[in-house]
């Protein structure tokens, strides 16, 4: 079959365009982490699948339904091939943990010290030290508020790190509430930065 539409097939498409964000509401009910790219990205599959499926029904069935199995099909391979695609990358602590244990600063979170002045590059450079020496002498939820924080600061964010770490975003939201508590208390992290 080539890749031209006919101009009942464009009708057919025209007249079941609803379908197709119908389908992905209904589909993503209960993902409530959904962001509009990805919602976006799953509309733009279903009007790719709404066209096939009418270059490809047959005149004697009836289209409804064959449109709605094509949507529904297009977005499982769409996510099947997301989760292949996601189980290639490894997660943010396998990313800050070396093969003996010990964590190390990727160079991406680093902050850039050439636009800072010579004594502020070096408070950076402090802070973000002892920064690190809390990442491990604290707890599993400390180090990940700790590295969230960092994360957002050089630019990313509360959503793609949750994508990072593969949690919900409000997760993120509360470790680093938890980290900032803890390092407004912190009397030596304040004379740093005082």
């Amino acid at each position: 079959m080539d890749g031209i539409m006919s101009y009942e097939q464009k009708q057919l498409v025209t007249a079941h365009l609803s379908l197709v964000p119908r389908m992905v509401r209904a589909l993503t009910r209960s993902f409530s982490h959904l962001t509009q790219d990805e919602f976006d990205e799953l509309t733009q599959t279903g009007y790719l699948a709404l066209c096939n499926a009418a270059m490809k029904c047959s005149p004697t069935q009836p289209f409804q339904p064959y449109a709605r199995a094509a949507v529904r099909n297009a977005i499982y391979d769409y996510w099947r091939d997301c989760g292949k695609r996601k189980n290639a990358f490894c997660s943010l602590d396998a990313i800050l943990t070396a093969e003996d244990g010990s964590t190390y600063e990727p160079e991406f979170i680093l902050c850039k010290t050439d636009a800072l002045s010579p004594e502020q590059a070096v408070l950076s450079k402090e802070s973000a030290s002892y920064l690190k020496k809390l990442e491990c002498t604290g707890s599993k939820h400390l180090k990940k508020g700790i590295t969230s924080l960092r994360l957002q600061q050089s630019g990313y964010t509360s959503a793609e790190v949750a994508k990072l770490y593969n949690v919900p975003s409000n997760h993120v939201r509360a470790w680093q509430s938890k980290a900032r508590k803890q390092l407004r208390e912190d009397q030596e992290l304040y004379a740093l930065l005082a």
